[in-house]
């Protein structure tokens, strides 16, 4: 899968994109499965008791799925948003809602470093049909850009108030677009776009996926190293992994760092 000039115009402009059905049916049925066999073989080492589960380095040490890290309709668009030499940056299993009020408040992932020029891309994998009203991803179209994202600061503090303190509305009444979706769609995502969730269900389940543009300077490594996607927390399966695809974005990782240390 190639990205049109479009497509990436899109994605630079209102900071994220969506990719509809680039996954079959068969596809997303063994995606799923796997997915809830290791939330399930989670659970019985310990996880705790209640129907939400995250999971970091998810599909890093499973054959079913490390495969979606290199898959062209993956591997390829990456490419082109974040330019050669692009970087792994770990993924999640996410499940349920993890919170008691159903809700994921408006929010950068990224908000330290928005002004630091540097790329870091997040691709969600839903596993059933999301609508706005359902848990859908929201988010707000330029706010990964400065002066908008600046304006939207006080975002930040993350509490069930927080939106109506600071623009007068309550969180699921910003102005906003909802990425809804249905299995096989990928939602790409600016990790510095300002995004939230409301009214998540108890089955609401995804995939996500994490890359990053090959790092050029020490901020940049710093970025990483604070959002835990520093090659300390590459798992073991990558680490060693013989695929191509893979080994060149984990060797990507390893020598920018070791550059950016000496000099």
């Amino acid at each position: 899968m190639k990205l049109t000039e479009q497509q990436i115009a899109y994605f630079e402009s209102f900071g994220f994109l969506i990719l509809r059905q680039a996954f079959a049916p068969h596809e997303m049925t063994e995606m799923t499965r796997a997915a809830d066999d290791l939330w399930r073989q989670a659970r019985q080492e310990g996880e705790p008791e209640d129907n939400n589960q995250y999971m970091s380095r998810f599909i890093e040490p499973s054959p079913r799925l490390a495969w979606l890290a290199e898959d062209d309709r993956i591997y390829k668009p990456m490419g082109q948003l974040l330019g050669d030499g692009f970087i792994w940056g770990g993924s999640e299993g996410n499940k349920g809602s993890h919170n008691v009020t159903n809700d994921h408040y408006w929010h950068c992932d990224r908000d330290k470093f928005i002004g630091l020029g540097y790329g870091f891309v997040k691709l969600m994998i839903y596993l059933e049909p999301t609508t706005k009203e359902t848990g859908a991803l929201r988010v707000i179209p330029d706010s990964h850009l400065q002066p908008f994202a600046d304006l939207l600061r006080p975002l930040d503090a993350q509490q069930r108030h927080t939106c109506r303190d600071a623009f007068g509305v309550e969180g699921d009444e910003l102005p906003c677009v909802g990425v809804e979706t249905q299995p096989g769609d990928l939602v790409l995502l600016n990790h510095y776009i300002y995004h939230g969730v409301y009214h998540k269900q108890p089955t609401r389940r995804f995939i996500a996926l994490k890359y990053a543009a090959k790092p050029a300077t020490a901020a940049h490594v710093n970025a990483l190293r604070a959002h835990h996607q520093d090659s300390s927390c590459l798992h073991d399966a990558f680490r060693r992994s013989t695929r191509p695809r893979i080994q060149a974005m984990v060797e990507h990782l390893i020598t920018s760092e070791r550059l950016s240390a000496t000099g």
